[in-house]
């Protein structure tokens, strides 16, 4: 009964206590800005290599962006590892010459990150529309599911 008594005022003083802001910062809790940027960064690069025409170059900065186990799943199936993700890229830019990704700044929500992009030549940039829904572990991209929008 002692314990239930304690648990009860302990619940009692918490409830009375003042309302903190969720979107306030302490040392414990990084700032939510701070991951956006991160997320930002890693968006970034992502594109970049997905523009690259030069297969070398971008298997470079795979390791800066992805994780080991990174995944990119389509309607088309699923590209596992940084050889496959870097094998569909290149099948990509083979059936699309001169197409270019032309991402909106990332939307960012506790770990999974959505950016809306078009895609078409020089000519023609918002050819194609979709999305891409990202997971981040570890500071870095772990999985990206793509949403192609279709008439």
């Amino acid at each position: 009964m002692k314990f239930v008594t304690h648990c009860v005022l302990a619940l009692a003083a918490m409830c009375s206590a003042p309302y903190t802001h969720a979107q306030e910062t302490s040392p414990m809790k990084p700032d939510m800005h701070d991951a956006a940027d991160v997320a930002q960064r890693l968006i970034d690069i992502h594109f970049s290599i997905w523009n690259d025409a030069d297969s070398h170059s971008r298997e470079l900065k795979f390791d800066q962006v992805y994780t080991q186990d990174f995944f990119v799943a389509d309607q088309s199936g699923v590209a596992a590892g940084y050889a496959e993700v870097n094998g569909l890229i290149e099948q990509l830019q083979g059936t699309h010459a001169g197409f270019r990704f032309t991402p909106a700044p990332i939307t960012w929500n506790h770990g999974v990150g959505r950016v809306v992009w078009s895609y078409g030549p020089r000519g023609n940039p918002d050819q194609v529309h979709g999305e891409d829904i990202f997971t981040i572990k570890d500071g870095k991209l772990a999985s990206a599911h793509v949403f192609l929008d279709r008439p």
